[in-house]
């Protein structure tokens, strides 16, 4: 068998086992991708092996490498430190990057005015302002910004007071919002006393700016100054009620930032919760465009090194929903850059878990609203086009399943998606009757043949794509039925069957009928997570309807057939106690009690169910 990596053996052979960085290159000597490695002899002929199980993005990397270079360091860390510096000026397509680490913002104190102002900006400079950041997303600037307007009293006007004369204040003023500078309401050292404040609010130090406050508060009360005292009191009052909204956890928690990374459709998603002091600080959500279940550690672990390379903050704790593979040494690089200790942990039970489980369940619904896209949406269209083989992106797709209980209440769902979103107006239920026992397949084939005839009486078009919850029987049984219902030229028929590991959608097999292999996507695509969300869609609904129709057979069978129970009385006795099985466990005298009949009546109504 041929070699296909036969050009690179020379350097694979000759590789330390020393830690370093590898360099990918392409034919042109363009670094393609570039890592670290504790070894790197292990880690860079683990790329080429016959039986590396790579993502798609890395596998394609791998087979456009023509040559490795590599440096060897003294230790995995300084490996780590020297790799994010090549990335950040090589910049290979291949490599996980975070695109917008210089755009997080700043609030200014602008001290170089005589009365200052608090304003956002992008860059911190040296012009004698008092900066206080970066945050993590603009909002929570604008946020904080908010804050502190409503709270304190700073201008925000953008005039120059320097040397101007008094004028008229505005209506901030008016309202209780500012000090009105410019109309020389306020001196220069009872305003740079608020300025102080609203430092010490940036800062967190909400202790210390409350017995301030408080204190302040006592003197003006005690020098009759009502007006002065009563705007310290609503300061208190503010903070404290901001105190107590933003807390989310126990007091005297040190400050942490909770990172979760999670994947699907194609693309990862990875929420950040900023916590200080105990309280939300800021959050925000970030992705990752063409990525793998195969690419999480690397995207977390990329994520971490970058996004703290920024000025951000480093807290003593960050906490991840991942275990990573370089989870040492990337603490001891952000103890290195904190300049104190730094850990990051992944954490198994606890209040530090539970955050963890908020920030993933937070990851996941902003990844759907992202994949739920008009562009998103063409992308999976493309792909499933291109996996089944179609001549265009399926306008039209529907979704087939079937439920029942050991045979009875058999059911089946139809869920409609146009252009890749869920048209509920065309989603349908179907009350199976010609089926008798637990028969999926002819069940399945009841359906079909009933919708089918809808479209050889031209009274609505067929689908794009046909998708079934079940495997190659499925399939073939589906066929059949459409073609009883005289289709000559039926659309595709697409299976969804669960894999070797029924709870991990990553085994699920896709079925096309007449397809002699399963069909192939390339990883966790966006068109594979569109099929398997369909596929879930239509088990979702015909479950539904099978535990309605299955309730109201039970209850009818049991109470409408008992002498003495008419339609008022059912009512009663299903909303006093939920259920005819909860009935049934109640016995007589608590019958007796919700109907108001006598214990011998009710004990002859318990005994018939």
């Amino acid at each position: 068998m041929e070699d296909q990596f036969a050009h690179l053996r020379p350097t694979l052979d000759s590789l330390p086992g020393e830690p370093g960085v590898y360099i990918m290159k392409d034919a042109d000597d363009v670094p393609l991708y570039i890592g670290k490695a504790k070894s790197l002899k292990s880690r860079v002929r683990s790329y080429f092996q016959p039986s590396a199980a790579h993502s798609p993005r890395i596998a394609v990397m791998v087979s456009r490498v023509r040559s490795v270079d590599f440096i060897v360091t003294t230790s995995e860390l300084e490996a780590l430190i020297l790799e994010d510096n090549l990335v950040k000026k090589e910049q290979p397509p291949y490599n996980v990057m975070l695109r917008d680490d210089k755009n997080f913002p700043y609030l200014k104190l602008t001290m170089e005015e005589a009365f200052p102002r608090l304003i956002l900006v992008r860059k911190r400079i040296k012009d004698g302002g008092r900066y206080f950041g970066p945050y993590v997303s603009a909002k929570s600037v604008r946020g904080a910004l908010r804050l502190v307007y409503r709270i304190f009293h700073l201008r925000q006007t953008k005039d120059n007071l320097e040397g101007k004369p008094p004028r008229r204040p505005c209506l901030n003023f008016q309202m209780g919002r500012c000090l009105a500078p410019c109309a020389h309401m306020v001196t220069r050292q009872e305003y740079a006393q608020e300025v102080e404040r609203v430092a010490l609010f940036l800062k967190g130090r909400d202790e210390e700016l409350l017995k301030e406050l408080e204190s302040k508060m006592a003197e003006a009360a005690a020098a009759e100054q009502f007006e002065v005292a009563a705007r310290y009191r609503d300061q208190v009052a503010s903070i404290r009620k901001l105190n107590e909204k933003q807390a989310i956890t126990n007091n005297g928690m040190t400050d942490e930032d909770v990172i979760a990374a999670v994947e699907g459709g194609g693309r990862i998603g990875v929420k950040l919760f900023q916590v200080r002091g105990g309280k939300m600080n800021a959050e925000r959500d970030f992705t990752f465009d063409k990525m793998d279940r195969l690419d999480m550690d690397e995207t977390l672990s990329a994520f971490i090194r970058q996004f703290y390379t920024s000025g951000m903050e480093i807290p003593p704790t960050v906490v991840v929903n991942l275990q990573m593979e370089e989870m040492e040494p990337l603490s001891d690089l952000l103890s290195v850059r904190r300049g104190s200790k730094a850990q990051i942990v992944t954490p198994e039970r606890g209040r530090k878990r539970s955050l963890v489980e908020m920030a993933e369940n937070n990851a996941r619904i902003k990844l759907g609203v992202r994949l739920d896209t008009e562009e998103a949406r063409a992308e999976a269209l493309a792909q499933i086009q291109k996996a089944l083989g179609m001549a265009a992106p399926p306008e039209v797709m529907e979704a087939y399943d079937i439920s029942n209980t050991s045979g009875t209440a058999t059911v089946g769902s139809q869920v409609v998606f146009v252009q890749g979103e869920p048209d509920k107006s065309r989603w349908r239920k179907y009350k199976i009757a010609t089926v008798t026992g637990p028969d999926d397949y002819a069940s399945m084939a009841e359906v079909m043949r009933r919708r089918f005839r809808r479209v050889m009486d031209g009274v609505e078009a067929a689908p794009s794509l046909l998708l079934i919850d079940g495997g190659k029987g499925q399939v073939g049984a589906v066929m059949e039925a459409v073609r009883q219902a005289g289709v000559d030229n039926p659309p595709p028929i697409l299976g969804v069957a669960k894999g070797e590991d029924r709870e991990n959608t990553e085994t699920d097999v896709f079925h096309l009928a007449g397809g002699a292999a399963p069909v192939s996507f390339q990883g966790m695509t966006a068109g594979r997570f569109m099929l398997q969300r369909m596929r879930d869609e239509a088990h979702r609904f015909a479950v539904t309807y099978h535990k309605k129709l299955r309730d109201g057979t039970l209850t009818r069978s049991m109470l409408d057939e008992i002498p003495g129970i008419g339609p008022k009385r059912k009512k009663v006795l299903l909303k006093k106690f939920g259920s005819v099985k909860k009935i049934k466990e109640a016995g007589a005298e608590q019958i007796a009690e919700a109907l108001g009949v006598g214990v011998e009546t009710a004990r002859k109504m318990w005994e018939r169910l």
